[in-house]
């Protein structure tokens, strides 16, 4: 990663915050519902600090571009691990709760989605979702065009994250899929989970 700021670091850096509000939208729920005793942000915040909110370049520390976006994706990876894990414990049945909060959020990130393109839709749904750093190369494609597309999951930059707070790493995919298929929901395409690491997005009028 470059020592000056270009279109990736705010490409990383949008990917971080729908992650960081998907976690907001937790702490909402935490606190409607009472689903717990403390407060959900305080503790996360007392955990792993404040998110950062201010544009890129007035927040990142342009002596260490990568480390501190490094830092930011770990905090991102632990307060949603964290905070969906406390949950769970308190109450397994919020995981529904959860799921549908994943699916809203997708949802609100394919507003402005109006393509059938297979190809630009996972270009779209990639941009939106957190998976490491750029230099993980956590997914690769094995199968893109306009019609399908292929992709499978490399390695899990997720699972040390939900090990070391104590949670499930399959809640993690079971909320991904969730959000998968909420940003597919206004789009003439479906999603197909063909094995544990390797998905398909296609038109549904490819068979047609």
């Amino acid at each position: 990663m470059s020592a000056f700021l270009g279109p990736i670091h705010y490409w990383l850096y949008n990917k971080i915050k729908i992650q960081q509000s998907l976690v907001e939208d937790i702490i909402t729920l935490s606190q409607e519902i009472n689903a717990i005793e403390i407060d959900l942000k305080n503790e996360l915040d007392a955990r792993y600090g404040v998110s950062e909110t201010r544009p890129l370049e007035e927040a990142i520390d342009k002596g260490n571009i990568h480390g501190w976006l490094q830092t930011c994706v770990s905090q991102a990876e632990y307060k949603l691990a964290y905070g969906v894990t406390l949950l769970l414990k308190s109450n397994p049945e919020l995981l529904k709760n959860i799921e549908e909060l994943f699916q809203n959020k997708g949802k609100e990130q394919s507003l402005s989605q109006s393509t059938n393109n297979a190809s630009e839709i996972y270009k779209a749904i990639s941009d939106s979702l957190l998976d490491g750093m750029p230099c993980d190369h956590a997914n690769s494609v094995l199968e893109e065009n306009e019609a399908r597309v292929i992709w499978k999951r490399n390695t899990c930059v997720h699972k040390d994250y939900w090990d070391e707070v104590g949670g499930d790493i399959n809640n993690y995919y079971i909320l991904r899929e969730a959000f998968i298929k909420g940003f597919l929901s206004s789009l003439p395409v479906k999603f197909i989970k063909t094995n544990e690491v390797t998905s398909m997005i296609e038109r549904v009028d490819i068979n047609e």
